[in-house]
């Protein structure tokens, strides 16, 4: 079985955009026998999910960049550095949690949208709604399924490579 976490606050605009991917790429995920959860913050128990998972995929707002951009970028266990705090579990630090409970993690995709409001409310700003489509579509790609909708071209797009 594969994951797919959408995570951050739906009462806080734009930080809510990892439910809203999640909820916009549920049926295609559900159907292609994909476990979608979401959730305010990571939390220690979530490396239970990924013990038997082939891949994962986590998606969550960001600050960097220009509102309504894409990235993504592979995380693995071995990006774990240990926080002190629930509020600092991160993808990598729940890859190291699962590879130790289970002896083995999933390949894992981080997927971010650059928010433009993290006021109180439960609406998207329009740049950010406007990526929610893609951002499901290439969560959906990774894991291997079609998505709803072809993958958006242009300059709000980006690949990280991480080191």
């Amino acid at each position: 079985m594969n994951v797919f976490i959408g995570y951050g606050n739906p009462l806080r605009e734009d930080d809510g955009v990892g439910w809203a991917i999640a909820e916009e790429a549920r049926s295609v995920l559900e159907a292609g026998g994909v476990q979608v959860l979401v959730c305010h913050q990571l939390t220690p128990e979530l490396a239970l999910d990924l013990i038997d998972a082939a891949k994962a995929v986590f998606v969550d707002a960001c600050v960097e960049g220009r509102p309504g951009e894409i990235a993504r970028r592979s995380v693995s266990a071995e990006d774990a550095v240990l926080g002190g705090f629930s509020h600092h579990v991160t993808p990598a630090l729940l890859l190291a949690s699962a590879r130790a409970i289970g002896g083995t993690a999933p390949e894992t995709l981080l997927i971010t949208v650059t928010g433009a409001r993290f006021g109180f409310g439960e609406t998207l700003s329009a740049p950010v709604a406007a990526a929610v489509p893609e951002a499901a579509g290439a969560g959906a790609r990774f894991l291997g399924l079609a998505p709803h909708h072809p993958p958006r071209q242009g300059p709000l797009e980006r690949e990280e490579r991480h080191a």
